[in-house]
């Protein structure tokens, strides 16, 4: 142990405060690295964390204050240790203790590891995916972890409504609508924004884990021309809004319209067979003309064919009799004589 002079100087009344700061530096200095290791702390993404179904979440982890990590093990997990996320050991990543629901999904970086920062990118977030997490740093003469919590949240398709028919002196309306996380609420209101009792309403969730929905409301003759289906996700604070309007001829009651639109919509699908009968007919018809015009051009073109293979044999006939008359004439009359070129007439 190093020897430092002692003097009693330090007790006069002007140099006490000096000396009570230069025992203090001291006890800092002589103080063991151990204790100063022990505040080193492990810094995580906070209490929680909110992701989007399909979408991708980052988990970062840093040690404070900063100091290299590269030779520590740095270990990502569920409730325990031993669910392992990811884990990076012996200056790599190693795959084997990692739970199978994570594999290929998760992707580690660490450019900033020699200042104790690192990062790890959850892909494809699934509603399973929520509950606590936790990075741990483990060397040989540091231990410490970070925990939060992962919320996730699905925002479904636009709701869409439809018109099912007349019912209980009303208009059956229908809202259907899917790939929300966590169980949504719906709503029905009028065009004052009252809401409507919804006459059902079903929440299902699937396989994946999410919700889909479908509800119907009873809309009756009067204020409600304008009716909106609304669905909210509780954890995003938001919603999805389908309006339509409705018009007074479609609601029963004792409108003018009433009787000759129900008549004709009873009669349409009567108009539409007969319709489709004569159109069926019509073309059978077509068919079979075609048909009997298509036998009797092919009958046509068999006896033309027939009258020229004739006419040709008789004309083939014709030609040789006139050849061989030909021939025979020749013979009858002989060589013509001829007459010297130099002959005189006495």
């Amino acid at each position: 142990m190093a020897d430092f002079p002692v003097s009693l100087e330090f007790l006069k009344p002007g140099l006490l405060p000096r000396s009570l700061f230069f025992l203090t530096y001291l006890l800092l200095f002589l103080q063991p690295k151990e204790a100063i290791s022990e505040e080193v702390k492990v810094i995580g993404p906070g209490e929680s964390i909110l992701a989007l179904v399909g979408e991708e979440v980052e988990f970062p982890c840093h040690l404070s204050p900063y100091q290299d990590a590269e030779n520590m093990e740095i270990r990502w997990f569920r409730s325990h240790a031993s669910d392992v996320v990811h884990l990076y050991q012996e200056r790599q990543e190693l795959f084997a203790q990692q739970m199978a629901r994570f594999q290929n999904r998760t992707k580690l970086i660490m450019d900033e590891i020699a200042d104790g920062s690192v990062s790890l990118h959850l892909r494809r977030v699934v509603p399973s995916d929520e509950g606590p997490y936790g990075c741990r740093f483990l060397s040989g003469d540091f231990s410490g972890e970070a925990i939060w919590e992962l919320e996730v949240a699905g925002f479904g398709s636009d709701p869409y409504i439809s018109l099912e028919g007349f019912k209980e002196g009303g208009i059956q309306l229908r809202c259907s609508s899917s790939g929300w996380y966590p169980k949504p609420t719906v709503q029905w209101r009028d065009h004052q924004g009252q809401c409507l009792p919804p006459e059902s309403e079903a929440i299902i969730q699937n396989a994946q884990g999410l919700f889909s929905l479908e509800t119907s409301v009873v809309v009756l003759k009067g204020a409600h021309s304008n009716v909106s289906c609304s669905i909210q996700n509780s954890l995003l604070v938001q919603k999805k809004e389908f309006v339509v309007q409705i018009a007074d001829i479609f609601l029963p009651g004792p409108s003018p319209w009433k009787k000759p639109f129900l008549g004709t919509l009873v009669a349409l699908p009567l108009l539409l067979a007969l319709l489709s009968s004569l159109a069926l007919y019509y073309i059978h018809k077509q068919r079979q003309s075609q048909a009997k015009l298509k036998k009797q051009a092919e009958k046509d073109q068999g006896k033309l064919t027939a009258q020229l293979e004739k006419l040709q044999t008789e004309l083939d006939w014709r030609r040789s009799e006139g050849q061989a008359e030909w021939r025979g004439a020749q013979q009858y009359a002989g060589p013509e004589p001829t007459m010297a070129a130099n002959s005189r007439i006495p």
